[in-house]
């Protein structure tokens, strides 16, 4: 399978650390036709491989006519090639497949989908290396169990990750952007890759992906407050919301227009309440101790716990600061009004 699940018609067998890629044969559609998603099958298992944390030793031509034949004489990956990436491992084992056996001096010719055997090291012993490298029809379920893991904190975290310049594996070009408030744009799958390795320990797909897949994981930062726009769209960004209140509260005051901006992120809410949910099992305000689910006696009640953004310095932070879900906290909307009444009169203003 690939890394989105779906089937792939190629044939592998597994030899204690060594994987024999078998021939593709014959055209799509024919009768006999086989391994006919070679190209992409030996690139996704390359990647898997270095994504693993293991390496490729060699790899050398195995078909039945040359394998009488001492490993030096047919091998097609060795030295410095070792050393190279999977894309770059891929290209020189196409090359070198296609050349051997050509006869000498004949320019063209020769298969790049021929039998070969590959070497994998690093693997310690009591490692199953069909299911390391999804060999096993595992792969789907192992995304599925990982998007599953993905939280708002952990997409919260991954965003700061990402902005400060952390990706996960080169990402494919995206045709959307994840939007944030003060305009900044960031691959989709970026994200989510970083959110995965700290949900799980894994990543999952960020090059190569369907639309299908690209699709879910704009849903996943979608439901986490995340706004996912077409690249290139035109948008609004960096206006926060404001009631009549808001407007008399922060006017002629730029530090409470950054305090509501940052109050206001894409994301931090979800990821704060998460946070605390995940810890505690309820939400009740830091400042009064309410617990709106108890006292009104229904779910829906949680909505009036709002995000606080504590620090009193918020207004020398800068625009690029991040900020911590320890900087925020939870109050009632009552608490959060007293609290930002208080701001105001610590900004030398009368309500």
């Amino acid at each position: 399978m690939d890394d989105t699940g779906e089937p792939l018609d190629a044939h592998v067998d597994v030899e204690g650390a060594e994987l024999v890629f078998h021939s593709r044969g014959g055209k799509r559609g024919a009768p006999g036709a086989r391994n006919l998603d070679y190209g992409p099958a030996l690139r996704i298992l390359l990647k898997r491989i270095a994504r693993s944390g293991h390496v490729v030793e060699g790899a050398w031509i195995d078909s039945d006519e040359v394998r009488h034949l001492p490993r030096d004489q047919r091998s097609i990956l060795n030295g410095t090639d070792l050393d190279s990436g999977p894309r770059d491992q891929f290209k020189v084992l196409s090359s070198r497949m296609q050349a051997f056996g050509r006869p000498a001096g004949a320019p063209y010719g020769g298969s790049r989908v021929k039998k070969i055997r590959i070497g994998v090291g690093g693997l310690a012993a009591s490692e199953d290396l069909p299911r390391l490298l999804g060999l096993e029809g595992e792969a789907g379920a192992d995304l599925e169990d990982t998007l599953a893991a993905i939280d708002p904190e952990h997409l919260w975290n991954a965003i700061h990750q990402a902005t400060a310049g952390e990706t996960p594996r080169e990402a494919s070009p995206a045709d959307h952007d994840v939007i944030l408030a003060d305009g900044m744009r960031i691959h989709p799958a970026v994200v989510v890759g970083i959110a995965s390795r700290l949900a799980t320990g894994r990543e999952v797909p960020v090059e190569n992906i369907s639309k299908e897949l690209s699709r879910r994981y704009h849903r996943l930062l979608e439901a986490a407050g995340y706004e996912v726009a077409p690249k290139g769209a035109t948008l609004q960004v960096g206006d926060v919301p404001l009631s009549s209140e808001d407007r008399e509260w922060i006017e002629g005051r730029p530090v409470l227009v950054l305090h509501l901006k940052r109050e206001r992120a894409p994301g931090l809410a979800r990821a704060k309440k998460h946070s605390v949910l995940k810890l505690h099992g309820r939400l009740r305000c830091e400042r009064c101790g309410l617990d709106p689910v108890e006292a009104f006696g229904l779910p829906s009640a949680a909505a009036c716990i709002e995000v606080h953004h504590s620090r009193l310095e918020i207004g020398r932070m800068g625009d690029g600061a991040r900020t911590m879900l320890s900087d925020v906290q939870l109050l009632c909307a009552n608490c959060h009004r007293i609290v930002h009444a208080m701001m105001r009169e610590q900004q030398g203003l009368s309500l």
